[in-house]
C-alpha cells in the first residue's frame, strides 16, 4: 500500500502504512499502526496526509499551527476560517458553534456576551440548533433538533436518548435489561421483554459533588479545614447548592409519625468560584430553606451536628446535586402569559389548550388482529420495599382547584376501574331494556380463603317492564352474591344472598329487604308505611336486653317503661314488660285468634263503653254468632292463695253447689278467702 505521512500529537512526523496495523502475528491490531520502520505506535496521529513525491518518498507536511491547547483538541490548520474549525478559548471551548451556513448547532449560551446566571445558569450547555437573530445582541433564534436513533441492545442503555442523573458517579447502568450481554444465555433469559426505549430517565440519590470538612461559618461563607485543590475548585460555580450538618436549634418542627421530619439544617447558595487554594467558600446567606426565619445574619452554629441525614462528627458541608433534598425523574411546567389568553391589539400568542402529556395508539397500514396489541399505558411501581416509604407517599397525586380531577372516557363494555378486587364499569351509552336486563354500577369482591369469591354488588335490572319507559322500570339492587366472574352487564350472576331493592314490584320511592335477592318479605312504602309478609319471629328484644320478646318504645317514655309481647312458652303469647311492671292490654277494635289455620275466629268485641262480648263471628262488629268465655280449671286443692286480687275469679272443677259439680269461685282479699256466687264456702 501507499505510505503516507502523518503529524502525531506529539507534533512529530510519522511515515505509516494505514494498512499495516497487523501484530507481529499478522492479526490485525485495533487501536495501534505500525510506521515503516517497523515501529508499532497507538493510532493518535492527525488525519493530515502529504503523500509522495515522483521517487516515492514521503513528502513533509506543510508546518501547522503549534498552539499546544488547539493542537490537544484539533489537528487543524484552517482556524477562524470558511469550511476551518474554530478556535479554543481559554477554557479549551470551541470560540464558534458547529456551522452549516447561516445556521448551526451548539452550545450557543456560553458565546452569548453576558451568562444569565438564573436562567441557564453557569454550568448548562445548551445544544440545539439556532440562528442569530441579525442585531449583534447576542440573541439566537432557536431551531428545532431532531434526533432519530435505533436502540440496538441493552448494554448500550437499550434506549434512544438516556439521561442519568446520579451526579458524580459515572458506573451506574441503564436499568433497561440490568443484564450483562457477555453472561450468555442467562442474560438472554435475564432480559425477559427484549425491551428497547425511546427515552430512558436513570434517577438516584446522587451524591454531593463535594464533601468538604469545615471549621467554622460567617454570615456570608464557610471556612475549610483543608485549602481547595484546582481540581476542586474546578468543579465549584456560582448559585451551587450548599448545605450544612448544622441543624437551627431555634427551630422545632412537629414531626409525624411515618413521615419524614422536615429537614432543619442551615444551608445557602455558593456566590462564587473560590481559586486554587483557598480556604473559604462564599455565600450569599444562610438559612434553613422551607421553614427558616429569613433574617439577614444568621452563622451556623457548630456545637450540635445533624443526626438525622447524616452522623458526622465534623462540620460539613455539601456541595452540588447530593446536597438537594429530593430528585425528580421528570418535572414539566408550563408558564403561561395571561397577557395572551385575553383578545387584544398586543396579542402574540393563539395558544390556549395546554396539555402536559398525551399518550395515544394508532395502528396504520391495515387492521390488526384482535388481541395482537399489549397497551401497558401508563405504569408506576413504588419499589420493592414498601415499608421503606412514608405513610404520605403517592402514586398519583391530583391538586389544584380544577372541576374535573379525573375524567374517563371509555366505551361501552370497558372497565374503568379493574383491580385489587374493585371493578367500575364504564356505563358509555349504555341503557337497560328487554335485550340488556341488567347493568352492574360496582362491584367489591373478597375472597373467603380459598374457597368462595364474596362478591359485593350494586346493579340496575329491567324488572318492572310494563311501567312507564324510563326510571320506573328499574329496580336497584345492593347486596352480595357468592362465586361466579365480574361482568359489565347483564345479571352478575353467582349465588345471591340477602339484598336491598328499591323501586321493587312497582313500589316507587320504596324499599325491600330480599332474601336470596327474590324473597322480599319487609316493605317500606314510599310514604312511609311497612309491611311485613312471609313468617315473622322475634327472637331478641329490639330495644333492651332480653329473650323471645318484641318491646315497643312508647312515643314518649318518662319511666323507662317498655311493654310489649312474650312468648313464655311455644303455644302462648303474653303481654310482658320490662321491670315486671302491669300492663294492660286496649284495643280500638276487634281482639282475634285463629286456631289451626282455619278462616273461623273467635273474637272479642269492645262496645266502646268499657264492654266487651265474647264472639265466633267473622263479622268484625257483629256479637250474634254469641261466644263464651272459658278460664283455667282448677281443683279446689289447688286453688291458689298468694298474689291473688280482690274478686278475681276461677273455675273449680270439683267444687260443688246445689249438688252439680263446677264451681266459678271468687277471691274475697279482705279474709283470704275462695267463696262461690253466694259468698258461700266452697266444699266438695
Amino acid at each position: 500500500m501507499i505510505p503516507q505521512t502523518y503529524r502525531a500529537i506529539d507534533n512529530q512526523y510519522h511515515t505509516v502504512n494505514i494498512t499495516s496495523n497487523l501484530d507481529a502475528t499478522g492479526k490485525p491490531v485495533v487501536g495501534a499502526y505500525r510506521d515503516l520502520n517497523g515501529q508499532w505506535h497507538a493510532t493518535t496521529v492527525s488525519v493530515q496526509a502529504c503523500g509522495l513525491d515522483a521517487d516515492n518518498h514521503p513528502i513533509p507536511c506543510a508546518p501547522a499551527v503549534t498552539d499546544s491547547t488547539l493542537e490537544n483538541y484539533l489537528q487543524k490548520s484552517a482556524i477562524n476560517v470558511a469550511n476551518g474549525v474554530a478556535a479554543l478559548d481559554a477554557l479549551g471551548d470551541v470560540t464558534n458553534p458547529l456551522t452549516s451556513g447561516t445556521d448551526w448547532l451548539g452550545t450557543w449560551q456560553k458565546n452569548a456576551q453576558s451568562i444569565d446566571a438564573f436562567a441557564q445558569g453557569y454550568e448548562s450547555a445548551l445544544f440545539g440548533g439556532q440562528t442569530a437573530t441579525g442585531e449583534n445582541n447576542g440573541t439566537y433564534m432557536p431551531r428545532s433538533l431532531l434526533v432519530q436513533t435505533d436502540p440496538y441492545g441493552p448494554y448500550s442503555t437499550g434506549c434512544g436518548v438516556g439521561v442519568a442523573m446520579t451526579g458524580s458517579v459515572y458506573n451506574s447502568q441503564y436499568p433497561i435489561s440490568e443484564q450483562d450481554p457477555r453472561v450468555g444465555a442467562g442474560a438472554v433469559v435475564g432480559v425477559g421483554g427484549y425491551d428497547t426505549v425511546a427515552n430512558c430517565i436513570l434517577v438516584s440519590n446522587m451524591p454531593a459533588r463535594l464533601v468538604l470538612t469545615a471549621t467554622g461559618y460567617t454570615t456570608t461563607s464557610v471556612q475549610l479545614a483543608t485549602p481547595l485543590t484546582a481540581a476542586q475548585v474546578a468543579q465549584i460555580h456560582p448559585n451551587m447548592y450548599i448545605t450544612t450538618n448544622s441543624p437551627n436549634p431555634a427551630l422545632t418542627p412537629a414531626a409525624t409519625t411515618g413521615q419524614l421530619p422536615k429537614r432543619n439544617l442551615y444551608a445557602g447558595f455558593v456566590s462564587a468560584q473560590p481559586a486554587a487554594g483557598a480556604t473559604s467558600i462564599s455565600v450569599y446567606a444562610w438559612d434553613v430553606p422551607g421553614i427558616g426565619t429569613k433574617a439577614s445574619g444568621q452563622i451556623p452554629q457548630t456545637a450540635k451536628l445533624d443526626t438525622v441525614w447524616s452522623a458526622r462528627s465534623t462540620p460539613t458541608v455539601f456541595l452540588g446535586g447530593g446536597a438537594a433534598g429530593s430528585a425528580f425523574g421528570s418535572n414539566l411546567f408550563f408558564n403561561l402569559n395571561a397577557a395572551d389568553l385575553t383578545p387584544s391589539t398586543t396579542n402574540q400568542s393563539l395558544i390556549h389548550q395546554i396539555t402536559p402529556a398525551e399518550i395515544d395508539l394508532n395502528i396504520i397500514n391495515g387492521t390488526a388482529p384482535a388481541n395482537s396489541i399489549d397497551w401497558q399505558g401508563i405504569s408506576m411501581n413504588a419499589g420493592n420495599q414498601p415499608a421503606a416509604l412514608t405513610t404520605d407517599s403517592r402514586q398519583i397525586f391530583l391538586g389544584g382547584n380544577i372541576a374535573q380531577h379525573l375524567l374517563f372516557d371509555g366505551g361501552a363494555g370497558n372497565w374503568l376501574i379493574n383491580g385489587d378486587n374493585i371493578y367500575v364499569p364504564s356505563l358509555k351509552n349504555q341503557s337497560l331494556s328487554a335485550q340488556n336486563t341488567a347493568q352492574l354500577y360496582q362491584e367489591w369482591d373478597q375472597w373467603i380463603g380459598s374457597a368462595n369469591r364474596m362478591r359485593f354488588l350494586l346493579w340496575n335490572s329491567f324488572d318492572n317492564p310494563t311501567a312507564p319507559q324510563g326510571w320506573e322500570q328499574a329496580v336497584s339492587h345492593f347486596g352480595p352474591t357468592i362465586d361466579g366472574a365480574p361482568v359489565t352487564e347483564g345479571d352478575p350472576g353467582g349465588s345471591k344472598q340477602a339484598d336491598i331493592e328499591w323501586n321493587r314490584a312497582e313500589n316507587y320511592g320504596g324499599l325491600d329487604l330480599c332474601g336470596y335477592g327474590h324473597n322480599c318479605g319487609f316493605t317500606l312504602t314510599g310514604d312511609g308505611n311497612i309491611s311485613v309478609s312471609g313468617t315473622s319471629t322475634f327472637k331478641s328484644s329490639f330495644f333492651i336486653t332480653g329473650g323471645n320478646t318484641l318491646y315497643i318504645q312508647p312515643s314518649t317514655l318518662d319511666n323507662n317503661l317498655f311493654s310489649g309481647w312474650c312468648a313464655p312458652d311455644s303455644y302462648s303469647i303474653s303481654l310482658c314488660s320490662n321491670i315486671g311492671a302491669w300492663v294492660s292490654l286496649q284495643s280500638k277494635g276487634d281482639l282475634r285468634s285463629t286456631a289451626g289455620g282455619t278462616t273461623s275466629s273467635s273474637a272479642w268485641h269492645p262496645d266502646g263503653y268499657g264492654n266487651w262480648y265474647a264472639s265466633n263471628s267473622n263479622n268484625d262488629g257483629g256479637i250474634s254468632g254469641g261466644g263464651s268465655i272459658a278460664s283455667s280449671s282448677y281443683t279446689l286443692e289447688t286453688l291458689p292463695t298468694k298474689n291473688e286480687l280482690d274478686g278475681a275469679r276461677l273455675w273449680c272443677s270439683d267444687c260443688k253447689l246445689n249438688g252439680i259439680s263446677g264451681v266459678v269461685v271468687y277471691w274475697h282479699a279482705s279474709i283470704s278467702k275462695w267463696t262461690d256466687s253466694q259468698n258461700n264456702t266452697i266444699s266438695q
